[in-house]
Formats: C-alpha cells, structure tokens, sequence
C-alpha cells in the first residue's frame, strides 16, 4: 500500500510539473498592473458651507482610517484578553497502527536458534476524546488584562474624535483661507477699477490743460500694478481652493462654490469657561487618562503572574480494547490543577518593571497634556481677543481712508492738491481694504483654533 500511494504520488508530482511548464509558454511578459482608479465625483451643494466641507472630509478623510483601525485592533484585544477565563473545550482524535516483536524460549536445546523463537504482533489503537479545561482562579489577572484592554479601547476612540478634531480644523482653516483669496481678489478688482477712475480723472485733467503729460503717464503705473495684482489673486483663489479640496479628501480639480461667512462675534466665552471645559472633555486629554488607567492595570496584572493558577479539567471518550482496533469502550478523567512558579530567572521581576515603567511614562504624559491643554487654551484665547480688536482697528483703517480718498479727490478735482497726494491716498485705500479682509480671516481661523484647543470643533 505505501509503494502504490508514493507511486501514485511521484506521479501527480510529475503531471503537475509537466502542466506548469507548459502553461508558461503562453505567458508573455507580465501583465501591467491596473492603474489606481480615480476618486469617484462627489455631488457639491450649490453653495459649500463650512459644515458641509466638514462634513465632507469627516466622510472621506484617509486620516481617519488608521484611527477607526486601531478602535478595531483594540476591540479585538478586549476579546482576546478576556478568552483566558473562558471554558476551553477541544476534540482530540488518534488512531495508531503499531507492530510488536517478541522473542520465546523454547523447550528444546537443539534448536537452530539456540532455542529461541521469534514473532511479531501488530496492534490498532484507535481513540476519540472530548476536553474542557477551565480556569477557577488566578487573582484576578485576567481581568486587570481585560480592564486594560477596556482602557486601551477607550483611548482609540477618543483618539479617533481627537482626529475628527485635527481634520475638521485643518478643513476650516483651508476654507476661510480661501474665501479670504476671493476677497482679495475682489479687493484686486476694486484696486483696478479705483486706478481707471483716477487715470480717467488726470486724463481730463490733462485734456483741460491742469495736468502735465507726465501725471498722465503715471496715473498709468498703478492700472497695470493692479492688473497684475489681479492675475495674482486669481491664481492664489485657486490654489487655495483646491487645498480646500484636497483637505476634504476630495480631487483639487472639482468645481466649488463657497458660502461667504463675513460674521463677527461681539462676545465670546470667558477663559475660565473655556479652560474648564476643554480639561474636562478634550479627546487626547481624556485618551491619555484612559492610556494612563490602561497601564496601570497592566502593572497589576504582571504583579499577580505570581499567584497560583488553579483549574479544572474534564476528559471524556472512546478508547479501542482489542488489538484489530474495535471494540470500543468509555474513558473518562476529572482533574484539578495548581501551577504555582518557584523559580523563573526573574522573568516576572521584569515583566513587572517594564510595565511599571510604561506606567510611569504614561503618568507623565498625561501631566504633559494637561499642561499642553493649559497652554494651547491660553495661546487660543488671546489670538482670539487679538484678532478681534484688530478686526475693529481694520474698520476704523478703511473708514478713514475711504474718507481720506474721497477729500483727495474732491480736492484735486478742485486743483487744489497734488497728483502724489492723491495716488497716496489710492493706495492707502487699497491698502485698508486689504487690511480688512486680512483682519477678518485672522478672526475667522482665530474662532476655529480656540474651538479646536477646546476640544469642540469636530463635534459641533
């Protein structure tokens, strides 16, 4: 039987060799491997509000992949964790073919074997068994490991919402960064269109013999500085629309359109309120506290690798009784186990201190983020204050240079001021609208980055 099956063997070897060999003769060179397929299109609103591109990139962000992964890896830990102090139950089958030589003595002397006698006995073993083993008490070290693998849990989802953080930031900043481009933009055009006016009015000025072709030539410079501010602005509203874009996870040639958010808040919240807040419910302040709880039921659970593991076992199944393999009969065992460790070479004495040693650092960066939190709310709230003001010092700038501009005008209309007088006072007014829109984006990123130190802007 053996000599056919490694026949029957050699020769499924050999057809399998033959049919591999000749299957390649077909192939040419390898296939070229598929290029990656493109971001399928995303239906945009008619107008894209900041919640909208948030929500977009929420739903579509690579970022988050890796985070809601590591929720996964950690949930399957919980479960790995806590399968120590489950019933282990397992089948076990055998069937064994055995010879056996004996050698006898026979009665004779004059035999050719010197009056011994040999034969051979084969046997058939065949056996089936049912086992459950089940641990009863081990101190309570399982479950600081499933405690542990609870805590390591929570951390990965409040980092997850630390991320929905960390993108819904990066997507506002982007956006009000954009809408302040289209600003500039406008302002651009605005700049252009003063520059014509002014040009226009030295041009009659000159044509009624009040001003030298030379004013005429250079009320001309800031018509073409303003033109190539405008090619500038332009480009910059589309680059930093497509980083838009490609922070909602989106291709940076997609078709936008953004709702316009000029909105300046009178009143905020105190510092107190915000501070209080964001140490009570900021994700990776409360990721790092549940890192902390997490090492140190780590900690405990190295401790108790000491204590004595007590558990039951039960055994129940068939066993052949004749030497042909049949005749089948029961067995069964109940048992009670103790394992106790005398002497390991100080494995546990290590294991032990390398967790407290993981304790200690995760103590110490949970009082670093705390102090972080401290830091980033305090840093947050004054940019907050500083931009707000200088939002209010930017609309007294415009004002007074739209003032400004408009008695320049008036007066040399008049004749009664100079040509330098007056672009001076074309580019001050440019210069106070730009400011404007500057000052009010700063705002704008200066509300969204207190509500990311606060830990709310993800949820909102």
């Amino acid at each position: 039987m053996i000599r056919v099956s490694m026949t029957a063997v050699c020769a499924a070897c050999a057809l399998l060799l033959v049919g591999g060999l000749s299957s390649t003769k077909g192939l040419g060179a390898p296939a070229p491997s598929p290029s990656p397929s493109a971001t399928p299109a995303v239906p945009l609103p008619p107008l894209l509000t900041l919640a909208d591109a948030e929500n977009i990139a929420l739903a579509r962000s690579p970022v988050l992949v890796a985070a809601r992964a590591a929720i996964s890896q950690a949930e399957a830990g919980v479960n790995l964790a806590a399968s120590g102090g489950q019933p282990n139950v397992s089948l076990a089958a055998t069937s064994t073919r055995s010879k056996s030589s004996l050698r006898n003595q026979g009665g004779s002397g004059n035999s050719a074997n010197g009056g011994f006698s040999g034969s051979s006995v084969l046997f058939t073993s065949n056996n089936a068994a049912l086992n459950l083993r089940q641990l009863v008490l081990d101190g309570g070290r399982i479950r600081a490991q499933v405690n542990s693998a609870r805590y390591t849990t929570d951390a990965a989802r409040l980092s997850l919402r630390r991320q929905f953080d960390v993108v819904a930031f990066n997507v506002a900043q982007a956006y009000y960064t954009a809408l302040e481009s289209r600003h500039q933009l406008g302002t651009a055009r605005d700049s252009l269109h003063l520059a014509q006016v002014q040009a226009n009015l030295v041009q009659a000025q000159f044509r009624a013999g009040l001003a030298a072709r030379a004013d005429v030539l250079t009320a001309q410079l800031p018509v073409a500085q303003a033109r190539l501010a405008i090619a500038q602005a332009q480009n910059g509203e589309r680059t930093q629309e497509a980083a838009l874009l490609n922070a909602m996870g989106l291709p940076s040639q997609t078709a936008v359109a953004l709702a316009d958010d000029t909105s300046v808040s009178a009143h905020g919240p105190s510092l107190q309120d915000v501070l209080a807040f964001a140490l009570a419910q900021r994700p990776d302040l409360l990721a790092a506290q549940a890192s902390a709880l997490a090492a140190g039921e780590n900690v405990r659970a190295a401790r108790l690798l000491r204590f004595p593991l007590v558990s039951a076992t039960a055994s129940n199944g068939l066993a052949s009784t004749t030497s042909s393999g049949g005749g089948f009969g029961n067995n069964f065992s109940v048992g009670l186990g103790l394992s106790l460790p005398l002497l390991d070479g100080g494995a546990i004495k290590a294991q032990t201190a390398i967790a407290q040693a993981q304790a200690d650092t995760s103590q110490a960066t949970l009082q670093s983020t705390v102090l972080e939190v401290s830091l980033n709310v305090q840093q947050g709230y004054l940019a907050l204050q500083t931009a707000q003001a200088g939002t209010a010092a930017a609309d007294a700038e415009l004002a007074q240079a739209r003032t400004v501009l408009a008695v320049t005008n008036a007066q040399y209309r008049a004749g009664v001021t100079t040509l330098p007088l007056l672009l001076n006072a074309q580019v001050g007014f440019a210069k106070a609208e730009s400011d404007q829109v500057n000052a009010l984006y700063a705002y704008k990123v200066a509300q969204q980055q207190l509500l990311f130190v606060e830990g709310v802007i993800g949820s909102k």
